[in-house]
């Protein structure tokens, strides 16, 4: 557990460990790799995040009850079948 916490390569206990975070960090290639991980995390975290207010929405305009299925999955940009196992409270 200590290596995780070790902001600096040279500290950690773990050669295989410290010479991948030296990579990571200290190489030119090592730091444009992460910056590419990171960057396609936030890219999947934001498509995740746009999902579930298209869920919730979704749900509301259920609840309310006068909207047709079609307007409801044109309004949120999910498929019918989407909001139809929405409507019968299953996991999308």
């Amino acid at each position: 557990m200590h290596d995780f916490n070790c902001p600096q390569a040279d500290d950690m206990n773990f050669e295989l460990m410290a010479d991948r975070t030296r990579y990571l960090k200290e190489n030119p290639k090592g730091v444009n790799e992460m910056c590419r991980i990171m960057e396609d995390m936030r890219k999947e975290s934001l498509q995740e995040g746009i999902k579930e207010g298209a869920v919730n929405t979704a749900k509301k305009m259920l609840a309310d009850g006068t909207i047709a299925l079609e307007k409801i999955s044109e309004f949120v940009n999910l498929s019918i079948d989407e909001v139809k196992k929405i409507k019968a409270g299953q996991t999308i």
